[in-house]
């Protein structure tokens, strides 16, 4: 792959230099109206702050590709595309309101996407907005309206479109919920779409399987009861979400965190579905200090991840069956250099089939100013059908303030033949340079060889540049 880095245009930090100095405009417009201020509220007015964070980063690639490859012996068309990516973060926090000082936030990400050379399928445009809110803070009440996220307990994780309350109730018992429509993948709504297998005459287009979804028809609702205190946490959440052709997901969620002393905390998570009466996911944990050198992990868990997909996903049926885990994490320092990393698990699959995982890695930072990093790691995996044994190594190496280098090679032995093959290697080198804070560049390469490609080569070149602004505005 080779990329190519694209330098802000004028008209972008005009954009969100623009933006920036309407914060402090809104924020005095949000002032209440006093008559005959004293001198004492006039000096604190003048101390009074807001903060404003911009940043906007452009990347350009360029690249050849082939889409799908074909059947053997059968010709694979190739193109050569640039698209180019702009990504737009902006914050405000602490803008007074005539309800609150220090009340109201703002948030905004968005990117977008233009294809130059051959697009073919693509468009010559793409974007979406990821986050774009405004939070209201009153005492041990907020309220969050746009579009925004959610995660862990029942959800795990979903954006949607609508408004989130949180209180804190008795300063330990914390309240939440949610409410509105789901935020759809974008591959939803592709204007040109092929069945699988289909041929180029078959392709589908405007017919009524690909009309624009109707939103209110895919909505979610859901909340978090939580209580914290001296260490502990426990938590209960539930999480409902549909779609045109029925229920999608319906969960009940728990968390805890429990201290058993100075050098042992226990805890779990769990998601149960409602409407399939089965753990989706669970997952119970000891974390142990029994020196200070040392820290262990003993980890149980059980997990069915077709259940974690919606109902009316076609990935829901096909998705992997369900299994049990347990083993242990271990981290031994012998030095603030040196340490120990090691893993250690066993697996029990609805099969019957028995499996197991294990790992043991050397970390050294080595040097007078400890700027190289070097990783040295043996790992075991068996599914009881077929497994491998794998070394991997990386280095970095901080050549200077500006400068980085990394190296890493890996190779892979598999008990049983893949296509043939017995093995596997990767091998990646990659030098970076940044001149300035804003600008950086790198090079790279990767040489590969697997059962899927007899030799798979790659170079790339990124200059990628992220224009910044942060502030605190006085008024």
């Amino acid at each position: 792959m080779l990329s190519v880095g694209a330098s802000k245009s004028r008209a972008r930090t005009f954009v969100v230099a623009w933006l920036c100095l309407q914060v402090p405009v809104l924020a005095r417009a949000a002032e209440p109206l006093h008559v005959g201020r004293s001198a004492t509220t006039e000096a604190s007015l003048a101390r009074d702050r807001y903060d404003v964070s911009a940043i906007s980063e452009s990347h350009a690639q360029l690249f050849r590709r082939a889409l799908l490859p074909g059947p053997n012996g059968s010709l694979v068309s190739t193109d050569t595309v640039t698209p180019i990516y702009e990504y737009v973060r902006l914050g405000v926090r602490d803008v007074d309101t005539p309800l609150k000082k220090d009340s109201l936030d703002l948030e905004l990400a968005a990117w977008a996407r233009s294809w130059l050379g051959e697009r073919k399928g693509e468009g010559l445009l793409d974007g979406d907005v990821q986050t774009a809110s405004v939070r209201l803070r009153l005492q041990t009440v907020s309220v969050r309206l746009g579009r925004q996220q959610v995660f862990g307990g029942a959800a795990r994780f979903a954006r949607f479109d609508g408004v989130l309350v949180e209180a804190r109730v008795f300063g330990q018992l914390e309240l939440s919920a949610y409410a509105g429509w789901h935020v759809l993948p974008r591959w939803n709504e592709r204007r040109r779409y092929e069945h699988l297998g289909a041929a180029p005459d078959n392709l589908q287009r405007d017919t009524p399987a690909l009309m624009a979804a109707q939103r209110g028809q895919y909505w979610l609702i859901g909340g978090r009861v939580a209580w914290a205190g001296a260490g502990r946490q426990l938590g209960l959440s539930v999480h409902e979400q549909r779609e045109p052709l029925g229920l999608a997901r319906r969960n009940l969620g728990g968390d805890l965190r429990w201290p058993l002393s100075a050098r042992a905390v226990a805890g779990g998570t769990a998601v149960f579905a409602l409407d399939r009466r089965r753990f989706a996911d669970a997952r119970l944990w000891l974390d142990l200090s029994p020196l200070e050198e040392l820290d262990v992990t003993l980890d149980f868990l059980h997990t069915e991840p077709g259940l974690l997909l919606s109902q009316q996903s076609i990935f829901a049926a096909f998705g992997p069956s369900e299994y049990d885990e347990a083993g242990l994490n271990a981290r031994l320092r012998f030095s603030e250099d040196i340490g120990l990393d090691g893993a250690l698990f066993g697996q029990r699959y609805a099969d019957a089939r028995i499996g197991g995982r294990g790992e043991l890695a050397l970390r050294v930072r080595v040097g007078a100013l400890r700027r190289t990093f070097v990783r040295l790691v043996y790992a075991r995996v068996s599914t009881g059908g077929n497994g491998y044994h794998a070394v991997r190594s990386s280095l970095s190496r901080a050549i200077s303030q500006r400068w980085l280098a990394t190296a890493e090679a890996y190779g892979y032995f598999y008990d049983q033949p893949i296509r043939g093959y017995r093995s596997s290697s990767v091998y990646a080198a990659t030098l970076s340079y940044e001149p300035v804070a804003e600008l950086r560049v790198l090079c790279g390469a990767s040489l590969s060889r697997s059962p899927y490609a007899e030799l798979d080569a790659q170079a790339q070149l990124r200059i990628s540049y992220a224009l910044g602004v942060s502030s605190g505005g006085r008024r």
